[in-house]
């Protein structure tokens, strides 16, 4: 049972929530960019609260996809680089003697 312990350690973020954050990033933020620009109007169509609606919009859109990306960089190494961390792995393995 305490041997399953090891399998978990020092392991990164998944394959697929890094790359679906690179598809976020990459494609999803500027077609959903556009596709707010485009349905916000055109010529006589021009309102200033909804474009200023959809601007807020796609900013919150943006800071949440970089939240992500820095959980992400959290969760490849969330006891840091610091001295007074305790490493897990050493203190597992003085319980088990």
């Amino acid at each position: 049972a305490m041997d399953g312990i090891y399998d978990y350690t020092d392991q990164p973020p998944h394959f697929f929530y890094i790359h679906f954050l690179v598809l976020l990033s990459a494609l999803y933020l500027p077609l959903f960019a556009i596709d707010t620009a485009c349905s916000s109007g055109w010529g006589n169509e021009c309102y200033l609260g909804l474009d200023v609606l959809n601007g807020l919009i796609v900013f919150l859109q943006c800071i949440f996809i970089v939240g992500l990306w820095s959980l992400g960089t959290k969760m490849i190494d969330p006891y840091g680089d610091d001295y007074e961390d305790l490493s897990v792995i050493l203190y597992v393995e003085s319980r088990l003697e």
